[in-house]
């Protein structure tokens, strides 16, 4: 037991949080408060607005090396914000390695065919991207940004992102 006299211990208390930061698994909750709170401090500070979509328009630009066809961000901050999402996922996994291929019921839409799932995902991937330039933004800039800002076409976009979503649930598991 410690003595109330004891010094402060800088590596005890850095292994301690070492362990409660890598050891388990995040619970769910904490990626919708570090989420809301980042997109505070961002609106805060900078007075800028958080969303994925942009950050692909920074990564086209950087590609075609064409800023004059793009709105891109200062410093495109953007591009690194959505190279930091993987990043995020993957630092926040370490040490829990447990990679598969599975993808639940879409193993059986697919047949457990690799190639399948991988058109799967691709065609949906454009569809998210259709939906996202249709509705003025990607679902998490709308339903994060929008609402908080009260934009009345981000309530509706996140509506139909909703009703979407679950129509297409109950159409995969009712009917798959």
């Amino acid at each position: 037991m410690n003595s109330p006299h004891e010094p402060f211990n800088f590596l005890l208390f850095m292994s301690n949080i070492k362990q409660l930061l890598w050891s388990y698994p995040w619970p769910w909750w904490s990626a919708g408060i570090g989420i809301g709170l980042t997109a505070l401090a961002l609106a805060w500070f900078t007075g800028r607005r958080l969303g994925v979509t942009g950050g692909f328009e920074d990564a086209c630009a950087v590609i075609t090396k064409d800023d004059s066809s793009y709105n891109v961000s200062p410093s495109r901050w953007k591009l690194w914000f959505i190279l930091g999402l993987p990043l995020g996922g993957f630092i926040a996994n370490s040490g829990h390695w447990g990679w598969t291929w599975l993808y639940g019921r879409l193993d059986f839409i697919t047949f457990g065919n690799l190639f399948f799932k991988a058109i799967w995902l691709l065609v949906g991937g454009f569809l998210i991207g259709f939906g996202a330039r249709w509705a003025g933004g990607c679902p998490s800039g709308n339903s994060i940004m929008g609402i908080s800002l009260g934009s009345k076409m981000s309530i509706l976009a996140t509506v139909g992102f909703l009703v979407a979503g679950i129509l297409v649930t109950n159409i995969l598991f009712k009917v798959f």
